[in-house]
């Protein structure tokens, strides 16, 4: 380990101290901007290792003696830093077993550089991260996972997701052998001892993170062109299985149209090819151009094509396609802010799943995984969305992990409710301006905000920072008010003395529109317009969309049954069933209160109404990821 490690230098013919050069704890230094990965390869996956040479150019802003990369578990053979027309060896150093330090007798100068590093790497056949490999039915294939800092396992990199470079990718197979990685193939050379060359397209700017390739006697099924680009749609098995791919390649078809024509922007890469792996760390990885996926959840054998099946392979893809534009096209500058990612597309993979409902039941699905993350988060082991990530274990601890259900529901859920504040139409002007004004770079969550602010008028940054920097639900108390001589007031009330929350609450009542104000105090009146007289009863929480429980009363209970229950829509029915089940449980309700509407909404028609009533725990679904 090298934590104590320094080296320091004076500029020659100037006297100047040049900043000293520590090793790093877990991120890499600021400063030296990578512009370009280069990476060459030979891969048999018949071998317990492979052999590279990664050259990556860089950005020097002052002479530098000493270069820090990440590299895990690799070894180095001999390195080299390129100044021009000059090549100097380096000094290999390695520190905290996730970083490659090369460094030189004397300093390069400001300016371009090339650091070469030729090495060896382990292909584990019992990893699912990194680069792997697997035998199946008897031929042994090779994958990789690099999500969130695995890249770094396969080849010296900058692996942090700001860090977005174009990739150049070559891999040497043997003949029998297929390649793919994000990027077309451009060529394919043979060459000695029954090996054969695969180059690959230069990419856009990635982070390693997805950056991915395979090699092995694959089968592909040719799912032809789709999208307003024609892009070319594969999916790629193991020897044998290449049929089971048909119905991927189908849901293609049907998914990426919606999701060009919701992002107001095309597909943003060459390809979109589809790969089954044996074993993964997670059920699928968006990697632009070959999104990875467990072979259980994206083949379908002849005869099992149910259309449960189909709908989960449709949900799954919706989900890593989306990625190409949020997560990929423009990434998260830090992993603290990963639910721009993994929330965006979780809310907009039930958003657009919903188009195959009844109109009636749009929304119910989004409003039961907001009650599973619920739970979660008024519980003692709960986290903000966002939170500095500031090791490995933090990145993959279990449950804290960065890819943990807060970040993927809680996140989708705040979007959701800033969907049902600002409106559907503004909030997708505003997420195409942001994904037009950072594509291909990165962005954090009040670049989000500035985006919105834009489209709507209404600065959502406040808003954005309550619900993403704390942990909790608010509690709402509210009562109509009805004074003689003067209109209809509505006073809403917070009840949560533990946390100051900023939350939009949007309310409807008899013949009214629904109408939204922000909540920024403990307590706010507001007029309650274009209602005729007093109305009877009151509902605060319009569309289903808020992240807040509401407190009831017997007697607004009474009202709404009396008059509005039926007038609700149904995900307003499902969010009134679960926020009473949970006023009875902390016991700030009667069971002779709430009975009556519980009663009513247990024979609703709308499966997952009538079983919130009933007090049928919600049951949870594993991660896309």
């Amino acid at each position: 380990m090298m934590k104590t490690l320094r080296v320091a230098y004076l500029l020659a013919g100037t006297g100047a101290l040049l900043a000293q050069s520590a090793a790093p704890d877990f991120l890499l230094p600021r400063g030296i901007v990578p512009r370009k990965h280069t990476i060459e390869m030979t891969i048999d996956p018949d071998r317990e290792t492979f052999t590279g040479i990664a050259r990556i150019e860089v950005q020097v802003p002052k002479p530098q003696k000493l270069f820090w990369v990440n590299g895990k578990d690799l070894t180095v053979q001999e390195a080299f830093v390129e100044v021009g027309k000059s090549v100097r060896k380096a000094t290999v150093q390695t520190a905290e077993g996730e970083f490659i330090g090369l460094e030189l007798e004397q300093p390069v100068p400001a300016g371009r550089a090339v650091l070469s590093i030729r090495y060896q790497a382990p292909l584990s056949d019992k990893a699912v991260a990194g680069p792997y490999r697997r035998q199946v039915d008897g031929d042994w294939y090779m994958f990789t996972v690099f999500t969130p800092i695995d890249a770094r396992r396969a080849f010296p990199c900058f692996d942090e997701p700001d860090f977005k470079t174009p990739w150049e990718m070559s891999i040497r197979v043997k003949s029998t052998d297929k390649a793919f990685a994000n990027g077309p193939v451009d060529r394919v050379t043979d060459e000695p001892n029954g090996m054969k060359l695969y180059h690959f397209a230069v990419t856009q700017p990635l982070p390693a993170e997805v950056v991915a390739f395979a090699v092995g006697p694959f089968d592909e099924y040719d799912g032809g062109t789709a999208g307003e680009k024609g892009i070319p749609v594969h999916v790629i098995t193991s020897k044998g299985h290449g049929s089971e791919g048909k119905q991927a390649a189908l849901a293609t078809h049907e998914i990426l149209p919606r999701l060009e024509k919701y992002m107001g922007l095309s597909y943003p890469y060459t390809k979109l090819y589809h790969i089954a792996l044996p074993a993964a760390a997670f059920g699928a990885t968006e990697n632009p151009g070959l999104i990875t996926y467990q072979s259980r959840s994206l083949l379908v054998e002849a005869g099992a094509e149910t259309p449960e099946r189909l709908a989960g392979i449709r949900r799954l893809q919706t989900h890593e396609v989306s990625h190409q534009w949020f997560g990929n096209l423009v990434t998260q500058s830090t992993w603290e802010d990963v639910y721009l990612s993994e929330g965006f597309a979780t809310w907009i993979t039930a958003k657009l799943m919903d188009q195959e409902q009844p109109g009636a039941r749009k929304r119910l699905s989004a409003v039961v995984a907001r009650e599973r993350i619920m739970a979660t988060d008024a519980g003692p082991d709960t986290h903000a969305v966002r939170w500095a990530m500031k090791s490995r274990d933090d990145l993959y601890g279990r449950g804290r992990g960065v890819y943990n259900q807060i970040a993927y529901q809680k996140g989708a859920a705040v979007i959701l409710m800033l969907e049902g504040w600002l409106g559907e139409d503004t909030l997708q002007r505003g997420l195409q301006h942001y994904l037009k004004g950072h594509a291909y770079g990165n962005a954090a969550t009040d670049d989000v905000a500035t985006a919105l602010r834009d489209s709507s008028g209404t600065d959502p940054k406040t808003v954005m920072h309550s619900f993403l920097d704390q942990t909790g639900i608010p509690a709402l108390h509210f009562e109509t008010r009805c004074d003689s001589g003067k209109p209809p007031r509505l006073l809403l009330e917070q009840t949560d003395s533990s946390h100051a929350w900023t939350i939009p609450v949007c309310w409807t009542a008899p013949g009214m529109k629904p109408t939204c104000t922000v909540l920024e105090a403990g307590q706010r009146e507001v007029a309650m317009a274009n209602t005729a007289g007093c109305p009877a009863w009151a509902y605060p929480n319009a569309g289903g969309t808020g992240y807040y429980r509401t407190e009831w009363t017997a007697a607004q209970l009474a009202a709404l049954a009396a008059d509005g229950l039926d007038k609700l829509s149904a995900p307003e029915r499902l969010t009134l069933a679960y926020d009473l089940q949970a006023q009875r449980k902390a016991g700030r309700l009667s069971d002779a209160a709430a009975q009556p509407i519980l009663e009513r909404l247990a024979s609703d028609h709308e499966p997952e109404i009538a079983n919130a009533a009933k007090g049928v725990p919600v049951q949870g679904r594993g991660r896309n990821q």
